[in-house]
């Protein structure tokens, strides 16, 4: 429906109201596209009409396009109808003080705009534009949870349950910030890290980019940090026959909001390492290991916390002695390959053991 009517003409329909006024509304919740704007609030022209709907590429498809019988009509209805219904919503916003009462009302203002709804259906939610999709705007950040909410969400949670990451590392999470990760373009993938995907020692040989997307309203930031830790819980254990967690990498007192939220080198500085990054380096015949990235918010400030054991990194002890709240996770996955010995040479790491099947007496 979507998509029908904001293909269709609207037979000059008159954009007023609430919608209309940007003088105390972000610009983000109209239209950034004036061709697509034009046609479908003044689409009674003739050159309008012939030329087609903007939104669609090809110049074929736009010739030959048809909109369905009374759909201007229905477009035209349905948009006044929800116009007014807007307008209450922001006059209940006038005398309300309650800062998580206002994004609601400011939600449920916005949620039926079909600008809001363009932005959001056809441009990128993950790298956005904050010129069409601002997660400062509460109607986006409700839009942003529900696509999120819809299969990454679920995906993330069947990949941290089926590779046991949880409760190997953590007993549980109930995910609440959208974490995606990625490693520099240098390094041959320049995209965004499924959960539970098998990367080269190659890929994950620089620091990851991590991406921390809240949702939640009512946040204050300037006093809201964050913690950031990437674990390894299969580390070999030799003497106790078993595996141990070791950390790979570790920050603390980050800083992000909903636009800014995109951790990198250049985000934080040496005082917020908790411990520098070293890369995945598995050893021959170990098979594939986990390495997981936890976010937590922080319960104030992290003051100089103690130096970590890092060869056996008691993530639950972390978490418990730091009063830390876990709200989002990702993870992937790596194993041997020929690349390894290059990466430990670059790092000043030791040479690689090889394991077999059958342990063999040392002499």
């Amino acid at each position: 429906m979507l998509r029908r009517g904001l293909h269709s003409s609207a037979k000059c329909l008159e954009k007023t109201g609430v919608w209309s006024d940007f003088s105390k509304r972000s610009k983000s919740l109209g239209l950034a596209s004036e061709s697509i704007k034009k046609y479908i609030f003044q689409g009674d022209s003739d050159d309008v009409r012939r030329r087609g709907p903007p939104s669609l590429k090809r110049r074929m498809n736009r010739l030959k396009y048809t909109s369905p019988e009374h759909i201007d009509e229905m477009f035209r209805l349905s948009y006044e109808f929800m116009s007014k219904r807007a307008e209450e919503k922001y006059s209940q916003l006038e005398n309300e003080t309650d800062a998580k009462v206002r994004a609601k009302l400011e939600t449920e203002a916005e949620l039926h705009n079909p600008e809001v709804q363009y932005n959001f259906q056809y441009h990128d939610k993950l790298e956005n534009d904050t010129r069409v999709i601002d997660y400062a705007v509460p109607v986006y950040r409700r839009l942003g949870l529900k696509h999120w909410e819809s299969y990454e969400k679920m995906l993330l949670m069947q990949r941290l349950e089926t590779l046991s990451v949880i409760p190997d590392t953590l007993p549980t999470l109930q995910p609440r910030v959208q974490v995606n990760l990625r490693f520099p373009f240098s390094t041959g993938v320049n995209k965004w890290v499924e959960p539970g995907e098998i990367l080269s020692s190659n890929t994950t040989s620089m620091v990851p980019t991590i991406k921390i997307q809240e949702y939640e309203n009512g946040i204050d930031f300037e006093k809201q940090k964050y913690t950031v830790v990437i674990v390894n819980p299969d580390e070999p254990d030799v003497l106790n026959d078993t595996f141990k967690t070791t950390l790979a990498f570790g920050l603390t007192n980050l800083k992000i909001d909903y636009n800014d939220n995109v951790v990198d080198p250049r985000k934080y500085n040496e005082s917020q390492i908790l411990a520098d990054y070293i890369p995945p380096v598995p050893e021959k015949n170990v098979g594939k290991q986990r390495f997981s990235v936890w976010v937590f918010r922080q319960n104030g400030d992290l003051e100089s916390p103690e130096p970590v054991d890092r060869e056996n990194f008691d993530i639950r002890e972390f978490v418990r002695s730091h009063n830390l709240d876990p709200v989002g996770a990702h993870v992937w996955r790596s194993e041997w390959d020929s690349n390894v010995a290059n990466i430990r040479e670059k790092y000043g790491l030791p040479e690689g053991r090889v394991f077999h099947r059958v342990r063999r007496s040392v002499v």
